[in-house]
């Protein structure tokens, strides 16, 4: 069962690329979810908690820590947003709007965080040699992924536009790490999500804007 979840245990092979079953779970399962949050669908929760369950085992085995306790991160979110979704109906609930304060201090946030987040993953190869064999790879720009993606999952859940932006910036730079680090199928994946993201930003942004004429009048 064990060498199910390895990047070794071939699932089909397409234009000379070997994908890996937890590569191609993980992905389509991420499709999947990105989809289904596009369109306010509450099953973008609980298929989103098989997707980081997949990438967690993935990552790991990438030498991407930062992505790889992401997903820690992801899974409790999507338990909350799971349980939000269900209380609150999507469906009746507004769509929210960040204040320029607000943009500015998450944007410096992000900054602040990425840098001390890409300074400590940089070492775990030195700290714990024992559970982290190998150096990570893009520690910085990983980490900034990493933040980006916390903070757009907090503002998906709380139903505010920008994650959407947010979502954008996150896949344009995972697409060209995982096209760097060898995973294609996987950056494929990204490009994919980064269509469904710009879609959903357009989307959202509309729904908001006709929220703000509709009380206005």
């Amino acid at each position: 069962m064990a060498s199910f979840f390895s990047i070794h245990h071939i699932f089909f092979t397409a234009l000379g690329y070997s994908v890996s079953y937890i590569e191609f779970v993980g992905t389509l399962t991420g499709l999947l979810c990105v989809w289904l949050a596009a369109r306010d669908h509450i099953f973008t929760w609980p298929v989103g908690l098989i997707n980081v369950s997949c990438f967690f085992i993935l990552f790991w085995q990438l030498q991407l820590y930062a992505d790889m306790f992401l997903q820690i991160y992801f899974f409790a979110t999507g338990v909350y947003g799971w349980l939000f979704w269900y209380r609150k109906q999507p469906e009746n609930e507004p769509i929210y709007a960040l204040g320029n304060r607000q943009r500015w201090l998450l944007g410096g946030a992000a900054i602040l965080l990425s840098g001390a987040m890409g300074f400590i993953i940089s070492r775990l190869h030195t700290w714990w040699p024992g559970v982290f064999e190998h150096p990570a790879a893009y520690p910085y720009t990983d980490s900034l992924v990493a933040v980006l993606s916390v903070f757009a999952n907090i503002l998906l859940a709380k139903r505010i536009w920008e994650n959407w932006l947010l979502w954008v910036l996150v896949d344009v730079v995972a697409t060209i790490i995982y096209f760097q680090k060898g995973v294609k199928f996987l950056g494929i994946e990204y490009f994919i999500l980064l269509i469904i993201a710009t879609l959903g930003l357009i989307k959202w942004v509309k729904a908001y804007q006709q929220q703000s004429v509709s009380a206005k009048l």
